[in-house]
């Protein structure tokens, strides 16, 4: 009897140790494992994610069209030392001499209505060039408008003689630059063109007499 209370004992503590480990192997006994958290998640049910920042974009400029300006009048049709309205400008210019100067000594002379006459000149920078004939180191003015009213005008003419003149008798011609503003088909308009500078010969001509 006594035998088989230990069989009985041996065979229960045989079943519980199988027990035991099938328990331990089926889960029911979980370790704690620490593993990285899930992403959580709104209010909504729908899981955050982090988004990276938008690049910021980059704005190239645009081509600037140079043009030039329209200078500004105040309703004035006169200028000194300035430039004219573009849509004052909008046909030639024009120039013309006339008269006559005649030298009393080296140093005095008569203007016998010898004048310098211009029409529709754009701006004080612009050149007058002089021609004597003949040829000689006689300096006349005004040579540029700066000075004199813009666009139109007349203006006396200024001459010195060189220490010695090669001739009693001279004819003074000229031609003028103007400036207008041009558009691409030729055309004179009073925005959005080009500047183009041209020249113009003047009609008449100036005679100096000397004594």
């Amino acid at each position: 009897m006594i035998m088989n209370k230990n069989k009985v004992t041996f065979l229960v503590l045989a079943v519980a140790a199988v027990i035991f480990s099938a328990a331990y192997l089926t889960g029911v006994w979980t370790p704690n494992v620490v593993s990285s958290p899930e992403p959580s998640a709104d209010p909504t049910g729908s899981p955050q994610t982090t988004e990276s920042p938008s690049p910021t974009p980059r704005v190239t400029p645009k081509p600037t069209v140079s043009r030039v300006p329209l200078p500004t009048s105040d309703g004035r049709t006169s200028f000194i030392d300035e430039a004219v309205p573009w849509n004052l400008l909008l046909g030639q210019a024009s120039c013309e001499l006339q008269g006559e100067i005649k030298f009393l000594n080296q140093r005095t002379y008569d203007n016998q209505d010898a004048l310098f006459v211009y029409k529709g000149v754009d701006h004080p920078a612009r050149n007058i060039f002089w021609t004597v004939t003949p040829q000689d180191d006689i300096s006349i003015g005004p040579n540029l408008f700066g000075k004199i009213v813009l666009p139109n005008g007349e203006s006396l003419l200024g001459i010195t003689l060189p220490e010695n003149p090669k001739s009693k008798k001279y004819e003074l011609t000229a031609k003028i630059q103007y400036g207008r503003l041009v558009d691409k088909d030729g055309k004179f308009v009073t925005e959005g063109g080009s500047v183009v500078v041209f020249e113009k010969q003047c009609v008449g001509k100036t005679t100096v007499v000397l004594p």
